[in-house]
């Protein structure tokens, strides 16, 4: 194992707007999947049940600057999701390798709060992208994860195929 460090990173969005910039902070979707909890009437231990699905994934990222550009994508209208594309180069301090570590997923802008303005000081927005449609998790241009909800959730994980049978039956 090398330590690897982030030494950038951006946002473009919908592949014509880069906010190297602008940005200040941008936390990739959280991966967490959906349990339950269950005790067997003859256990006094419960256990977790997983590979109940994944929980829905946001992308939080923070701006410091007014731009419209990307204040002008909040909501829309039904069915209304655009691109966003997050790229970071991380460099390894053993060797000095340089990697990209990118995700691109379709979602919707569904929250900006603006930070409070304060004289002699930069402020920006706090903005958070929901209802994400499609993911997908790139490592040199490797796909490492993908999900689409429209066809059925993972098809990618830990850079292997997955869920092949069950999208082959329930979608053809």
């Amino acid at each position: 194992m090398t330590l690897r460090i982030v030494r950038g990173f951006t946002l473009y969005v919908n592949d014509n707007t880069n906010l190297a910039l602008d940005i200040e902070t941008l936390k990739l979707p959280t991966l967490e999947e959906i349990m339950d909890g269950y005790q067997p009437g003859g256990s006094d231990v419960e256990i977790e049940v997983a590979g109940l699905g994944t929980k829905a994934l946001t992308m939080p990222f923070k701006l410091k600057s007014h731009t419209p550009e990307t204040l002008g994508l909040f909501g829309g209208a039904p069915g209304v999701r655009n691109n966003f594309t997050g790229k970071k180069l991380v460099i390894s301090e053993e060797d000095g390798t340089e990697h990209e570590h990118a995700v691109d997923i379709t979602g919707r802008l569904s929250k900006i709060e603006g930070e409070q303005l304060e004289g002699g000081k930069a402020t920006g927005y706090d903005h958070e992208i929901k209802s994400i449609w499609s993911y997908t998790e790139l490592w040199d241009s490797r796909v490492m994860h993908r999900f689409n909800f429209k066809k059925g959730g993972w098809d990618i994980r830990n850079f292997a195929p997955v869920n092949e049978t069950r999208r082959r039956i329930l979608y053809g």
